[in-house]
């Protein structure tokens, strides 16, 4: 008699990434009394350090309660920004830190193609315009938060790209929930 011992079939949660097994859990909230508290509270650290974006909970939320998608986008929006001052004042943090440490200088002048201005300056004064893009597109919040403070984004600026691109991620996604309904789902991606 052979022993033809057969390995033990993996359950489903085993197949799945960590990443996907958090996501799963942070949607999952969505279904609790404690549904908003937990979406505010990740869209404030989505924007610092969180993988999983707020849409998780706002989309299966809008679904479950579409009258409210109007209050679930504002509030939404006002964590996601104050998620995203965090973000950018810790990216000034990492700056200070890698510029002193790396002995980075960022007051190199370039002086090509009609340009002349330090390389901090360029960063600083056009970055802006990429963090209003990202902000909208499914790009992590995080991302732009932070690298806006590593590249000294003017703090007005950063906050005038940030309250417009948020607002326009968080209204477009509830705003397709609630009009168009779970068919939306399968082509939006967030």
């Amino acid at each position: 008699m052979s022993d033809t011992s057969q390995a033990p079939i993996a359950t489903q949660s085993e197949k799945l990434s960590w990443y996907r097994r958090l996501y799963l859990r942070v949607e999952a909230l969505s279904s609790s009394k404690h549904a908003l508290a937990a979406m505010l509270g990740v869209s404030v650290i989505d924007g610092s350090v969180f993988p999983i974006p707020p849409f998780a909970l706002l989309v299966p939320m809008v679904l479950a309660q579409p009258r409210r998608w109007v209050r679930y986008a504002v509030l939404g929006t006002v964590a996601s920004l104050f998620g995203g001052l965090i973000g950018y004042w810790l990216g000034t943090l990492i700056a200070a830190g890698a510029v002193d440490f790396l002995n980075i200088d960022l007051n190199v002048r370039v002086q090509r193609f009609g340009v002349d201005a330090t390389v901090g300056e360029l960063l600083g004064q056009n970055f802006w315009v990429l963090s209003l893009l990202c902000s909208v597109l499914p790009t992590p919040f995080k991302v732009v938060a932070i690298g806006s403070g590593m590249v000294s984004v003017p703090l007005d600026r950063f906050l005038l790209a940030a309250i417009i691109g948020r607002t326009v991620r968080f209204f477009a996604v509830a705003g397709v929930m609630r009009f168009v309904g779970p068919t939306a789902r399968k082509w939006l991606r967030v």
